[in-house]
């Protein structure tokens, strides 16, 4: 696992861009502490976590324009709590459908998440006219108020 660039964080979150795909907006947000299950969390932490959740998915819809955000928890690799946020975009969808020939099937989201995750490694991976990872988040990050 491959923690990328810090977006912002507070007392109980870190917001950090993903270290493992340039997909614009991708971000994963951490849960500090020790806890490896949701079912973990105090009440009130949970009820944290979800508005936080929230905040971020919506400051990345608008900022990558995303028709769909996939919110996914694995906690396979790194056992402490972490969500990634993963915005399926129109260009996204686009992309995965050409390399997939199934332009008429069905939208298998995890199918696509990791094969988006496999396709663009590195932001030059990403097609031409697609604004790279570092400018989304620099917006992102502008519209949360978290600490650097």
């Amino acid at each position: 696992m491959n923690p990328g660039p810090l977006i912002g964080k507070n007392d109980m979150f870190a917001l950090e861009q993903s270290g493992e795909c340039a997909v614009p907006g991708y971000l994963v947000l951490r849960v500090k502490g020790e806890a490896t299950s949701l079912a973990e969390l105090a009440p009130e932490k949970a009820r944290m976590l979800g508005e936080m959740l929230a905040r971020a998915a919506r400051a990345i819809e608008e900022t990558v324009g995303a028709e769909r955000m996939y919110v996914l928890s694995f906690c396979e690799v790194d056992r402490r709590l972490h969500f990634h946020l993963f915005p399926r975009t129109a260009w996204l969808l686009d992309e995965y459908h050409k390399a997939n020939f199934n332009a008429n099937g069905p939208i298998d989201g995890p199918m696509l998440f990791a094969w988006a995750r496999r396709t663009y490694a590195r932001p030059s991976d990403l097609p031409a006219g697609v604004a790279g990872p570092d400018a989304v988040s620099a917006r992102i990050r502008a519209s949360l108020e978290l600490d650097a």
